[in-house]
């Protein structure tokens, strides 16, 4: 493997670079601007524009390397792979509701080894690679160490768009709710497990997400201490349970038990 520092800083200007293509057409962004992919699925010019900007980039440091995009891919047979999503919460972002964010994950042999989630509005940068540590604009971080679950705060996501039983869902957050202090949906995958990671949710679990949805912000949650587990790891669409470690189990007996679906890759630090 190469040096982990350097793909840091890809990972980390990569985010940069869209972070301020976002931050440039934040409230501007027309009804005419907007294109449906599918039912539900929406993407505008700023996250082309963000995407191509970070795919310029990095194919300038990487030539080799595999890139997936949320709105296109380079595939070829690096163990290197780059995860980008260069708009998470892009219907937060055309609403105007400032949680959004530029991610960008690097992976070698499906395994997250660097990544950097950049929320322009509020110029916060999250980044981690493996065996440094994580950090939110340079200041460590780390998952809470609340384990009683009145005292718990959940994050949950499932998307408008699902083919998928939706009462299983609902029964799931239901279950939760009934135990834990609060309950909250940012709408923003990568977002929400870094909020995670610096503890300020104590579990998490969302449902049909991509890969390049999470990539960048697993990394910043294991070196924060954290674990999660995933369906069908990085490889195609997945669910997803993450927590500080403490409430995990449990998280997943219930998301299990309502959901019916197997957790095959867990992760800890």
């Amino acid at each position: 493997m190469d040096d982990i520092s350097r793909f840091l800083d890809v990972a980390k200007n990569a985010s940069l670079i869209g972070g301020e293509v976002l931050k440039e057409h934040f409230g501007s962004v027309q009804v005419s601007d907007i294109e449906e992919k599918a039912e539900k699925d929406v993407v505008s010019f700023v996250d082309k524009t963000s995407e191509a900007k970070i795919v310029e980039y990095i194919n300038s440091v990487f030539k080799d390397h595999q890139i997936v995009g949320e709105e296109g891919s380079s595939i070829n047979n690096s163990p290197y792979k780059w995860y980008i999503d260069p708009l998470d919460g892009t219907k937060n972002y055309l609403m105007g509701f400032p949680i959004f964010a530029c991610s960008v994950g690097l992976a070698y042999e499906d395994e997250p080894i660097a990544g950097a989630v950049y929320l322009p509005y509020f110029d916060k940068l999250y980044f981690a690679a493996k065996g440094l540590g994580a950090f939110k604009n340079g200041k460590p971080i780390k998952v809470s160490n609340r384990h009683i679950l009145k005292h718990c705060n959940v994050c949950y996501g499932f998307p408008s768009r699902s083919k998928r039983d939706l009462n299983s869902y609902l029964q799931a957050s239901k279950e939760l709710f009934i135990e834990v202090a609060s309950m909250r949906r940012p709408g923003a995958a990568a977002v929400d497990i870094c909020f995670l990671a610096e503890g300020i949710f104590d579990g998490l679990m969302e449902f049909e997400l991509h890969p390049w949805d999470i990539s960048g912000a697993l990394i910043v949650l294991l070196e924060a201490g954290g674990t999660y587990s995933l369906t069908n790891g990085l490889k195609s669409s997945t669910d997803i349970v993450a927590s500080n470690g403490l409430i995990h189990d449990w998280m997943l007996s219930v998301v299990q038990k309502n959901v019916g679906v197997s957790y095959e890759v867990s992760c800890k630090r």
